[in-house]
């Protein structure tokens, strides 16, 4: 029922019950700050609706019953004594659901699935970010009328919602009522959280503040002001309600009645008053049009930084645009009180927390797309530091420890049951990653003075004090790699190589800033001379998995488990993100990327020439029970030469929650996977790495992609690339000029250079 029409909508072309939790994540409007789910408006279902505004979290109840029935699960995986102990858990709060507009014609109420739907359309526009619905609809009294919902979450103002909603008859003038307002009766995972403390009502519309719960004491507010139209654009009277729902009503006698619906949401994250200002706010908002002329202009912008045009392959364009439309999305544009968290804030699973798909999978698109975001993504980390100063001594270590689940208040919120994610202490050194990337591709000083060295400092620290020494070399021992299947390891090869970079970028860093940009952190931390002698050693002796055949073994002894075991019994491990419960700890089949991360993801330094060797291992091995397996893949096979793998993997990314891959979509799209469609095109079909404000690229073509264009930026600079089954130029969009290795050449890019697959020959256009 799902499918594209042109190359921004998303359309559902009838209505189908089962299908309503899915496509309510797939159809939710946000701008960074909120996020509101595909419900429909006219009924809030249960488990269906959600409004979330970031950062606001409490703690609620989990109840999870899981087996372990097999040894894996019960050795490795599940901690049963801690179990029994569970209960609570931070999560974010689905607050106010202020979509409610339900009309009722001749005496009917309209509820889709009470009459016949003659036609329904419902659509994500991603090039207005708008979710529009259009339903002609007969009742059983024979009345046919025309239902047109539009909404979106403005991308000029973080606070401002509008939705626009219409009742025409189409074989009747017969009388319109409307009634539009609040539902405050949602639940979070089941249970209701928010309860209504405070109202106002007025002039301009009314107000209702709730109150997340009590751990952190957060609270929102939602403002409304409902406009009502009969047929001839005439403004209607209404009248107030406030019996358990707060309601304005409505009624024509036209046969057309159209409401249109201003809200305002303000948080206690950003305002001593969310009420005062919610209410306040209306008076200050226009109608639908202002509301959608001030929309469309920022999100034009917006939307122009993340665009990718891909030319040849229409599927490919508008999936792309859709997965992109998500990313933008899900980020905070304004502030930094939380990050990129897996869900986005889509739904409710995993609680909006936020993990190591923040540094690695999501935050890339920002450092090049839109580089200010991303400094707010990082902004969130360090504002967290002195919790992760504290997580690193309640373990005996100095430094900072990250939380490998991290809420808003920066301690480890992992679920105390699951045993392995407490040594998934790669989270740390993917911090400092996210550090080093953002700072490699845009210079900002400022940063690093302020912030971004005083993190690193405290992460060297954290990682020096870790290591093992053993044979003459330094080791990382008892440590789970992003492959949840393999706990307890040793010498994780995606963990070894990514400490080695922060370690090795550090110095590198710390031997080349001037002491004014030194200072201020050296000072915070009281980093000493001895402290950076005992980084450089460590970086030198850190023990790098390589066998002699180029193989890099995901961890020590993992080429002696058998290659051959993939199944072995069944169990619970489903809600683990298995596809088979076996004895994984005796297998090398895997869950999700490690080592193949060092070749996409990470600019880890390996050879080339390695990389082909171990895709072909380790492909095959894989899984892919976790989303982010897919734009990993895809980078691969595209970097390996091999196009119809990336185009096999590239669709999977793009249409992980459409197709509903892992049956999962209900419970909010997958971020970190869709945020690897651009890229995909970026590392994999460009080829483009940056190193120190340093551009290198070598493209690979895709059967029957005629035309790939997207900008990006590196350091004050904007590039323009225009890649066909030809040539591909690199134009200077803006900004200084910029060093470009294309193909192992060096050139100056000032206004465009122009190069020729497969011949020695290059046009340049130098102004």
């Amino acid at each position: 029922m799902l499918g594209f029409k042109g190359k921004y909508k998303l359309n559902e072309d009838g209505y189908v019950m089962a299908d309503m939790p899915k496509n309510s994540s797939l159809f939710t409007t946000g701008n960074g700050y909120m996020g509101v789910r595909g419900s429909l408006e006219e009924f809030g279902e249960p488990g269906i609706q959600g409004c979330f505004v970031r950062g606001v979290f409490d703690e609620i109840t989990e109840i999870v019953q899981p087996f372990a029935d097999n040894i894996y699960m019960k050795k490795y995986y599940f901690d049963e004594e801690k179990l029994k102990r569970f209960h609570k858990q931070d999560s974010c709060i689905n607050l106010i659901d202020f979509l409610l507009v339900r009309f009722t014609v001749c005496g009917k109420t309209f509820y889709p699935w009470d009459g016949e739907i003659i036609s329904w359309q419902r659509y994500l526009d991603t090039g207005s970010a708008k979710l529009v619905r259009k339903v002609r609809f007969k009742d059983e009294n024979g009345n046919i009328t025309d239902f047109t919902f539009e909404r979106f979450a403005s991308a000029a103002d973080d606070h401002l919602y509008a939705l626009r909603a219409s009742a025409k008859g189409v074989n009747h003038d017969g009388v319109i009522k409307a009634v539009s307002g609040v539902d405050t009766a949602v639940r979070t995972n089941g249970q209701p959280k928010s309860t209504v403390t405070e109202k106002r009502v007025g002039v301009n519309g009314f107000a209702v503040c709730v109150s997340a719960g009590e751990k952190y004491g957060h609270s929102a507010a939602a403002g409304i002001k409902n406009i009502f139209y009969d047929r001839a654009g005439n403004r209607l009277d209404k009248s107030f309600c406030d019996d358990g729902e707060l309601i304005y009503e409505c009624a024509s006698g036209t046969g057309s009645l159209t409401v249109e619906k201003i809200i305002s949401i303000y948080s206690s994250r950003e305002s001593d008053d969310p009420l005062f200002d919610a209410f306040g706010a209306l008076a200050a908002f226009g109608d639908y049009v202002w509301a959608e002329c001030k929309h469309l202009q920022s999100w034009n912008t917006l939307f122009s930084y993340f665009d990718v045009e891909i030319s040849g392959d229409g599927a490919a364009d508008a999936g792309l645009r859709f997965a992109n439309y998500h990313t933008v999305i899900s980020a905070a544009r304004n502030d930094g009180a939380h990050s990129l968290s897996a869900k986005a804030l889509t739904g409710e699973k995993y609680n909006q927390f936020v993990w190591w798909d923040c540094e690695i999978y999501q935050l890339p698109i920002f450092i090049y797309a839109c580089p200010q975001t991303a400094r707010h993504a990082l902004t969130y980390r360090y504002d967290l530091l002195d919790a992760a100063r504290k997580n690193a001594a309640e373990e005996g270590s100095r430094g900072a420890r990250y939380p490998f689940v991290s809420s808003v208040d920066g301690a480890e919120h992992v679920w105390i049951y699951a045993r392995h994610p407490f040594l998934q202490i790669h989270i740390t050194a993917d911090v400092a990653y996210g550090v080093l990337n953002y700072y490699s591709a845009t210079g900002d000083d400022g940063f690093m003075r302020d912030m971004g060295l005083e993190m690193l400092i405290e992460i060297v620290r954290y990682w020096c004090g870790r290591v093992t020494e053993r044979g003459g070399k330094y080791v990382l021992d008892n440590v789970t790699g992003t492959d949840e299947h393999h706990p307890y390891v040793n010498n994780d090869a995606y963990t070894n190589y990514i400490v080695h970079y922060v370690l090795s970028r550090f110095i590198r860093l710390m031997s080349g800033f001037s002491d004014e940009l030194k200072n201020k952190a050296v000072t915070a931390t009281g980093y000493t001379d001895a402290e950076f002698e005992t980084a450089k050693e460590v970086a030198d002796k850190l023990y790098l998995p390589l066998d002699k055949n180029g193989l890099i073994p995901q961890f020590d002894g993992y080429f002696d488990l058998s290659e051959t075991l993939r199944v072995d019994g069944s169990g619970t491990g489903t809600n683990f993100q298995m596809k088979q419960a076996g004895l994984y700890h005796l297998s090398q089949v895997i869950k999700q990327p490690d080592v193949m991360l060092l070749f996409s993801y990470i600019n880890s330094g390996l050879p080339k020439e390695l990389l082909a060797v171990n895709w072909d291992k380790y492909e095959n091995l894989c899984e892919a029970s976790s989303s982010l397996t897919f734009p990993v893949h895809a980078v691969c096979s595209a970097l390996c030469d091999r196009p119809f793998s990336f185009k096999k993997y590239f669709n999977e990314l793009l249409t992980m929650d459409i197709a509903d891959i892992h049956n999962c979509a209900y419970q909010g799209v997958h971020a970190g996977c869709a945020a690897g469609g651009w890229f995909a095109v970026f590392r994999g079909v460009a080829g483009i790495t940056v190193d120190n404000g340093i551009v290198f690229a070598e493209p690979h073509c895709v059967p029957g992609w005629k035309k790939v264009s997207f900008t990006f930026n590196v350091r004050s600079s904007k590039i323009k690339v225009v890649q066909t089954e030809f040539d591909v130029t690199y134009k200077l969009v803006s900004g200084e000029p910029v060093n470009l290795v294309f193909c192992g050449k060096e050139y100056l890019l000032r206004s465009s250079l122009k190069f020729f697959y497969g011949i020695d020959t290059e046009k340049k256009k130098n102004g």
